[in-house]
């Protein structure tokens, strides 16, 4: 009987800890995308990556400097794909759905300039 018990209080331990407030660690609320991010160096992918990761809805972020194209895991409950793209506009970089500010962009230093009439 003794036993029962036990078990059963670890497998409610289980599912508290499966299912606390922190569900952006729950791989269960996540989801991931991939889209293009315009940049042209390490600099670029520093300063892509940064702002997002500070973002606690979002899990990780990788941009690929030859591909600029970016992996986002993020929690759609917590951030909506329209915010993660605003997000990156913000720090000066153009997304396939929203364009930097002008002034932020010439902000960036010159080799992060990349062409903008894509």
């Amino acid at each position: 009987m003794k036993s029962t018990k036990g078990i059963f209080a670890l497998i409610c331990a289980i599912l508290v800890t499966l299912f606390s407030a922190n569900t952006s660690a729950n791989p269960l609320h996540n989801e991931t995308v991939t889209f293009k991010v315009y940049g042209n160096c390490e600099m670029c992918k520093k300063r892509i990556e940064s702002s997002l990761k500070g973002n606690s809805a979002i899990v990780s972020a990788d941009w690929n400097v030859k591909t600029k194209m970016i992996k986002v895991v993020y929690d759609p409950h917590i951030i909506t794909l329209d915010k993660v793209h605003q997000l990156i506009a913000e720090a000066g970089h153009d997304t396939e759905k929203v364009k930097a500010n002008e002034v932020t962009y010439k902000k960036l230093p010159g080799c992060c300039q990349y062409d903008r009439k894509k």
